[in-house]
Parts: C-alpha cells; structure tokens; sequence
C-alpha cells in the first residue's frame, strides 16, 4: 500500500454555537450508540474516530462530524502495509485548521520500543574493602549475660473497687436455682 493515507479525529469541543448535550446526542445518533459510549469524544481531548482511510472518504466523515456538531480535523498518517482488519498507524499530525496536513518526514518507532526518557539510575558504589567473612560454623560474637530488668513499682498503688450490693449474694441464687444444694 502506497498510497497516502489519512486519519480523522474530532478535537474533544463542540462547534461554536453548539451546547454539549446537543453534539453528544447528535453524535449518539450518527454511530448508533448510547450518549454514554460519545462522552469519551467530548472530554476537551483529541479522539481518533477513522484511521488509514483516503482523503475522499476523510473528507466524509469530516462533514458528518461537524454536521453532529463537533470541531473535527483530518491529518495525514504514514500508509503501511496492512494486514486484514488492522488500520494504518498515524506518523505524524500537523495542524491545520480543518484541513488535510502534510506529515513531516517521521517515522515510527518499532512495536514495543521503550519511549520513555526514563534516567537509568547511577551505578551503586558500597566501599566492602573492610569487610571479611569468617569460616562457616564460627561463633561470632562472644556470648553474654543479659541481666534481668529492674523494674521499680514501689511507687504504684491499687485503690479498692466499688463495694458489691450487700442484697445480691451470688450463693443465695445459686442455692435458689439448685435445690438441694448447701452453703
């Protein structure tokens, strides 16, 4: 595939004019989809709806976006070999004001390449040069005693509880409760 190829994205914005609930619903209607599957499509963030399509069929689904109601632009992407039911992956955007951009000369970074400007961390630099290892089954260490603490509670105090209730004498009902049974 050598042709030029084209994606179209709507820009997250309704057209001047046109009140949100009014461009979700108009969007609903043109993908035949419930209002909550658009939301994504006006969260103020570019959104690609068509990818690796030509200019002619681009240009189609530009009218219909911004007959919904929505800014929508058409961008140049890299024309790749595909592989059935697999779309062209964008190379680059340039901005226009609706229109068809040309890609600079980008190209992209293979599948699974690390994009990240990630630092590796420096190399760690531990001084072991005074350290030595003893032979296996050595004692290291001297045993010691460990005396045992010294607790001072001279100072601490018990204060009575609250006296029991002179009527309720625990035998007195449990005498009640087993006949037969004597103090």
């Amino acid at each position: 595939m050598t042709d030029k190829a084209y994606l179209v994205a709507v820009t997250g914005t309704p057209l001047d004019g046109v009140d949100v609930a009014t461009a979700r619903a108009r969007l609903a209607t043109l993908f035949r989809v419930p209002e909550t599957r658009v939301e994504g499509m006006l969260a103020g963030k570019p959104v690609v709806v068509k990818k690796g399509v030509d200019e002619a069929t681009a240009r189609r689904y530009l009218q219909l976006l911004r007959e919904a109601g929505v800014v929508a632009r058409i961008m140049a992407c890299a024309a790749e070999p595909t592989t059935e039911g697999q779309d062209a992956a964008p190379a680059a955007i340039a901005e226009s004001d609706g229109g068809v951009g040309a890609a600079p000369d980008l190209t992209l970074a293979p599948p699974g390449a690390d994009l990240s400007d990630r630092v590796p961390p420096p190399d760690l630099e531990v001084d072991l040069s005074g350290l030595t290892l003893a032979e296996p089954g050595v004692t290291l260490g001297e045993h010691r005693e460990v005396p045992e603490p010294r607790i001072d509670i001279r100072h601490l105090s018990l204060t009575p509880g609250p006296d029991p209730k002179p009527e309720s004498d625990p035998m007195a009902s449990f005498q009640d409760h087993h006949h037969g049974w004597n103090r």
